[in-house]
C-alpha cells in the first residue's frame, strides 16, 4: 500500500502521453483529464494518510504536476482561440515560475517545487478551466490566469526570502 500514491502519480503522468494525441474537449479527452485530476488530488491525500509521504514523493508529485500542466498548455490553450494578450499573460506566468525554479535552485540547490496553499487553489482552478471554459469562455481563462500570477509571485518571493527550502511551506501568510 505504501507504493500507492506514487503509482497514482506515474498514473497522471502515463495518461499525459494519450492527453497530447486526444481531440480537446471531447469525451476521451475528459475522461482521461479527469482521471489525472483525481489521481493529483488522491496521490498526496493518501501518502500522509499511509504514513510514506517524504521528499522523493513530492518531488514526483510536482514533476506530476508540471508534466500535467504543461500538456494542458500544449493541447487546450490553442483549442481556445484566445487572444494574443492572454498569451503573453500565460508566458509571463511560465517566466515567474521558471524564475522560482532557477531562485531555489541558486539559493538550495534543488529543484523549488512549493506546495502552498495558493499553488494548489491554481491548480485547482487551473484543473476546473476545461470544464467551465465552455460556459465562461475569456473570463474563465482571465480568472484562472489571475490567480496563477499570484500564486507564482507569492512562490518567488518564498524562494528568495526562504533561509531553507520547505516545499510544503502553506504561503506567505501562513508561516
Amino acid at each position: 500500500m505504501k507504493y500507492l500514491p506514487n503509482a497514482l502519480t506515474l498514473l497522471r503522468i502515463v495518461l499525459c502521453v494519450p492527453l497530447l494525441f486526444l481531440r480537446p474537449f471531447s469525451v476521451w479527452f475528459f475522461v482521461l483529464y479527469t482521471i489525472c485530476g483525481i489521481s493529483d488530488m488522491l496521490d498526496g491525500y493518501l501518502a500522509r494518510r499511509l504514513g510514506c509521504a517524504g521528499p522523493a514523493g513530492a518531488r514526483l508529485d510536482s514533476a506530476a504536476d508540471f508534466t500535467f500542466a504543461a500538456v494542458l498548455l500544449f493541447r487546450l490553450v490553442p483549442a481556445m482561440n484566445l487572444p494574443v494578450w492572454l498569451f503573453w499573460w500565460i508566458a509571463g506566468i511560465a517566466l515567474i515560475k521558471f524564475s522560482s525554479l532557477a531562485a531555489g535552485y541558486v539559493r538550495h540547490k534543488q529543484a523549488a517545487f512549493l506546495h502552498t496553499y495558493a499553488n494548489k487553489a491554481a491548480g485547482l482552478l487551473l484543473f476546473c478551466l476545461p470544464y467551465g471554459f465552455p460556459l465562461w469562455g475569456l473570463s474563465a481563462g482571465a480568472a484562472v490566469c489571475l490567480f496563477a500570477t499570484l500564486a507564482a509571485v507569492e512562490e518567488l518571493i518564498l524562494c528568495l526570502i526562504s533561509p531553507v527550502l520547505n516545499q510544503d511551506v502553506k504561503g506567505l501568510f501562513f508561516r
